[in-house]
């Protein structure tokens, strides 16, 4: 455990000399003829986060339950038994071009497990930086709400996530052939991601009276045909059905942290959220996760699911925090979080010996 709670105080304390004043650039970094120091700075620190999440990430063996059922996957496919994987096509092209590259001689996976870690780290800390107005409690609630090291697990499912958080930046240009492309893309990783492609753009709209009865109609729906749902979520993933991922779980700890945060955007919507259409689709991704949560328990992976709407929470609280007038109020709101998000941290950490995840205890290649 100490791995992993030492790489969040470095990680998190480097997060806060990134100054959020710094203006976001047109161009990219190194096509700017005039970088500023406020934007040397926060490349450096970035720069600086990523080797060691990175590090962390890739040089890992033997951490995450499937770990070795993906080296199992990794070995099928150097033998072109693309039939006997279940995953998808994009994924198992990248398994190949790195086996192709570097050999076959059973060790490729730990490259391969690099390279998609890169991938993953590098879209959620681009999306960071891109949507986030307070990058040190944005990441801070990302290492600490355990989005980190569940990239460890899920390698697929998780890199198509990272995709998903980094392309809400196209949305907001009103880019959305590009947003589709990247969606497309990702969904040959993991085909969860399809989801988004009509869900993110409806996170534009404006409540109304007919539009809020909708919602509510479609909630209730859920409640009182799950089978129907069901049948129709199978047409699209008919890989998860009857198998060990759906087992209709239902995450209340998930449910508690939409409604709390339903209820602090609530106190502040006309002064953060009602004018603004990035808090807008902010705001929106968390009642969508709320109704995820509490409503559609039937789906496998609901959890996963959810994560694609509760990651914006990270955005969201933050801008609330910064939103409340005075200073002493947003200090001691923030040092309450992150104390309190350490100790869910300990906790997910300490539970994911049980719960299947298995990131304890913690080896990597080089020392162990």
């Amino acid at each position: 455990m100490a791995v992993y709670l030492i790489l969040a105080f470095l990680t998190i304390a480097l997060g806060f000399f990134v100054d959020s004043k710094v203006e976001k650039p047109v161009k990219s970094f190194f096509d700017d003829p005039n970088r500023s120091r406020g934007r040397v700075q926060n490349k450096t620190i970035y720069m600086l986060i990523f080797f060691l999440l990175f590090a962390v990430s890739a040089t890992r063996i033997a951490v995450g339950g499937d770990y070795w059922s993906y080296t199992s996957i990794f070995n099928l496919l150097a033998q072109n038994r693309d039939k006997s994987v279940a995953t998808e096509i994009g994924f198992n092209l990248l398994v190949k071009i790195i086996q192709h590259l570097f050999g076959f001689d059973g060790k490729q996976y730990i490259i391969i497990f690099a390279v998609v870690a890169f991938a993953t780290i590098y879209f959620f800390m681009k999306g960071m930086d891109e949507l986030s107005d307070d990058f040190a409690i944005s990441f801070a609630m990302f290492m600490l709400l355990g989005y980190y090291a569940s990239s460890f697990n899920s390698i697929r499912s998780y890199l198509a996530f990272s995709v998903a958080f980094y392309s809400v930046k196209y949305i907001f240009k009103r880019e959305f052939w590009k947003f589709a492309i990247l969606v497309l893309l990702a969904s040959t990783f993991h085909i969860s991601i399809l989801i988004i492609l009509v869900a993110y753009p409806l996170g534009l709209i404006k409540w109304k009276p007919w539009s809020i009865a909708v919602m509510s109609a479609i909630s209730a729906s859920f409640l009182a045909l799950p089978n129907v749902y069901r049948r129709l979520v199978f047409l699209v993933y008919p890989q998860y059905e009857n198998t060990i991922y759906d087992t209709g779980e239902i995450s209340y700890t998930n449910i508690a942290r939409c409604v709390l945060v339903l209820i602090f955007a609530i106190i502040l919507y006309k002064k953060v959220i009602k004018d603004s259409e990035k808090n807008r689709f902010l705001f929106n991704m968390n009642i969508f996760a709320t109704i995820v949560y509490i409503c559609c328990s039937f789906l496998p992976v609901v959890s996963r699911i959810g994560y694609y709407f509760n990651i914006f929470q990270i955005i969201l609280i933050p801008t609330l925090i910064n939103a409340i007038p005075k200073k002493w109020v947003r200090v001691v709101l923030k040092v309450l979080l992150i104390a309190a998000g350490f100790a869910y941290y300990i906790y997910f950490l300490h539970s994911s010996k049980t719960n299947g995840t298995r990131l304890l205890p913690y080896f990597n290649w080089i020392i162990n």
